[in-house]
């Protein structure tokens, strides 16, 4: 089997297990004192660097639990994009939050809605504008709604990383649709609200490595991506997740924000409100990229649609490198040059 049908065939799989959302009961954790425990436990005789403990999440019931979660991971219709930099050239560290300023907006609550890849993708809509507008600080809200009632990527069943329709429509602010939780309709939005929207130039898939993804969010701005939701991550507090105890939930798609190669993790933005985690984000462990949480299997970014040698070139300035990293950066351009 190729690499290309076997990257069809297990996405698939992965519409027909974790794109909907389950309808059969179950109960809350009967005992949440010895479930922490349990995990805490865990987490001790992992050497993980993380708290668990009771949040806004830990009393739900299961069927709650997977309302939060609903991504479908169908292969990304977009061209692979192509990171030219050297991974030497890329920053130590990145955090889109304190990067010459802020370019990551709040922190959303998809309540009981399957649309985490709503958020996702709505969230690096935001950042995209406030760093091509460079608008660091603003708090811009787009309209998920839209894009679960108008999009066509998917609904509060799941759905999928698929940037298409910000490409050829974008968003309105939020208040010409507000967030329902809901499938809503289309046609509920307030009129006019397509001459008001916000637009990326095009977007792209991101390979499935470690410094491909660094370079791509050093790059271009925070990156919808998305990973599988354990038990034990719906009671975490703090610190740098890593997987060690509960039965999978299902597939989850947040948005890529910052990484650290001193501590090795990636800071990422969730849509579960600001009372979980660290008011509202998570960090989580580079090892998950290999493990069952198998963060980074779906990612994209948004970009201009100028070159690669551009970007490239942008990149160098944004983050003040010196002459010998640039030319690091733009020397393959230079050697395909006739």
């Amino acid at each position: 089997m190729n690499r290309q049908n076997r990257t069809l065939w297990v996405s698939l799989l992965l519409l027909a297990t974790c794109g909907t959302i389950s309808r059969a009961e179950e109960p809350a954790v009967k005992d949440l004192p010895a479930t922490l425990t349990q995990i805490q436990s865990a987490i001790k005789s992992s050497g993980a660097k993380w708290v668990a403990g009771e949040t806004s999440l830990s009393r739900l019931s299961r069927k709650d639990w997977q309302h939060r979660v609903g991504l479908g991971f169908a292969p990304i219709k977009a061209p692979r994009l192509l990171m030219m930099a050297a991974p030497q050239a890329t920053p130590a560290s990145v955090d889109w939050r304190a990067n010459n300023g802020n370019f990551v907006t709040g922190v959303r609550d998809q309540g009981q809605c399957g649309s985490c890849w709503a958020f996702s993708l709505t969230g690096a809509l935001e950042s995209y504008v406030l760093l091509t507008q460079n608008k660091p600080g603003t708090e811009l809200s787009l309209s998920e709604q839209v894009l679960i009632s108008c999009g066509g990527a998917g609904s509060c069943n799941g759905g999928q990383l698929d940037a298409s329709y910000l490409k050829s429509t974008g968003l309105p602010p939020a208040d010409y649709y507000p967030y329902t939780a809901t499938n809503g309709s289309c046609s509920t939005a307030k009129p006019g609200w397509k001459t008001h929207t916000y637009k990326i130039g095009t977007w792209g898939s991101v390979d499935k490595n470690l410094d491909a993804i660094k370079s791509a969010l050093a790059t271009y701005g925070p990156l919808p991506i998305a990973f599988y939701v354990y038990e034990d991550f719906m009671h975490y507090k703090s610190g740098v997740y890593a997987y060690t105890t509960g039965k999978e939930l299902g597939g989850h798609g947040v948005l890529l924000v910052g990484y650290n190669d001193a501590e090795k993790y990636f800071i990422v933005k969730n849509s579960w409100g600001p009372n979980w985690g660290e008011n509202g984000f998570f960090r989580i462990a580079y090892s998950q990229m290999s493990t069952s949480v198998n963060f980074g299997l779906s990612t994209i970014a948004y970009h201009s649609g100028q070159s690669t040698q551009m970007m490239s070139m942008q990149k160098a300035a944004a983050h003040h490198i010196s002459a010998d990293e640039t030319l690091q950066l733009i020397e393959p351009f230079l050697q395909q040059r006739p």
